[in-house]
């Protein structure tokens, strides 16, 4: 698929798709499957959680940095696109300018709502085996209240055959300088220069700083599936995952332009760290009929 054949105009006007208490939220979901937008309404106008995304068509090989992606069938990277699975070598296209297959490929691909209230609907895609050798059907159900939004991720293999398996959600948080991050996680991964995790370090991480300008990646292991932004306009974000999104990504690019913290079932590269007897990459295999679910809720308190 190109990224010629795959434009989408993507819906992020200001007209919300869910709604509860000032909250709001809206979703594209031919631009992968995308969450758009996620702000609230307030007399002093729109106070965003996510970076929102812009009008512009979606570019699927030149993703825009807003919004809130799903990670499926693979969260972030597999080395030079090739892991060896049941004996056999896959290979799977390489992400332009780069010499490794990046994040899933279901956010580069249309979803549809299948379901939808008020206050809630439900994203679906179905996959058909192509460089991928299985298929599977993965969904987000996202469920507004009037101080959170809850997005529950399921992949089901429809394949006669296991399929090795990684997922989670990419979010980009709408972030000041000053703003303050806090988490805790059991262990680091030391990254290549090419961002590929190469091996766990056992070294507690505990973060608690304000965004700054500096770039860093850091990909964790066992955290304490919490993590808190505390903003300076009174807003404060609570992210909080459910057991089987174990790992952690966090990275703020070079000048602090937004945050990235993202609950995923897998290290980067575990589709061949696991396989080299690595520990703890967090690779899963999906028997043929099973599913998987998960649970990230970001939750909003604000001091008006």
């Amino acid at each position: 698929m190109s990224a010629k054949t795959a434009e989408h105009a993507v819906n992020a006007s200001d007209v919300a798709d869910l709604a509860a208490g000032d909250l709001r939220v809206t979703v594209a979901p031919e631009a992968g499957g995308r969450i758009a937008k996620f702000w609230r309404e307030t007399p002093k106008g729109q106070v965003h959680i996510l970076q929102p995304m812009g009008p512009d068509a979606f570019d699927p090989f030149n993703w825009p940095k807003g919004g809130c992606y799903p990670l499926v069938p693979f969260s972030n990277r597999i080395r030079d696109g090739r892991f060896v699975f049941e004996g056999r070598e896959r290979r799977l296209p390489l992400h332009p300018g780069t010499s490794d297959a990046l994040h899933g490929f279901t956010q580069r691909r249309p979803w549809t709502i299948a379901a939808k209230t008020a206050s809630s609907l439900t994203m679906t895609h179905i996959h058909t085996p192509d460089e991928w050798d299985w298929a599977f059907t993965t969904s987000q159900l996202l469920d507004l209240t009037g101080n959170a939004l809850t997005v529950t991720l399921t992949v089901k293999n429809l394949s006669d055959a296991p399929m090795p398996l990684g997922f989670g959600l990419h979010p980009y948080f709408a972030i000041a300088l000053g703003d303050r991050i806090a988490f805790d996680a059991a262990w680091n991964w030391a990254i290549d220069d090419g961002f590929v995790a190469i091996k766990r370090d056992a070294k507690i991480t505990h973060y608690d700083a304000p965004q700054n300008t500096a770039g860093r990646t850091d990909y964790l292991s066992g955290w304490s599936r919490k993590a808190t932004i505390a903003r300076q306009d009174g807003t404060t974000i609570r992210i909080s995952a459910s057991d089987a999104l174990d790992h952690f990504v966090f990275h703020v690019p070079e000048g602090g332009a937004y945050l990235c913290l993202e609950p995923v079932s897998h290290v980067a590269d575990a589709f061949n760290l696991a396989p080299a007897g690595h520990a703890g990459t967090g690779l899963q295999v999906l028997a043929p009929g099973a599913s998987v679910e998960a649970t990230v809720r970001m939750e909003i308190e604000t001091e008006n």
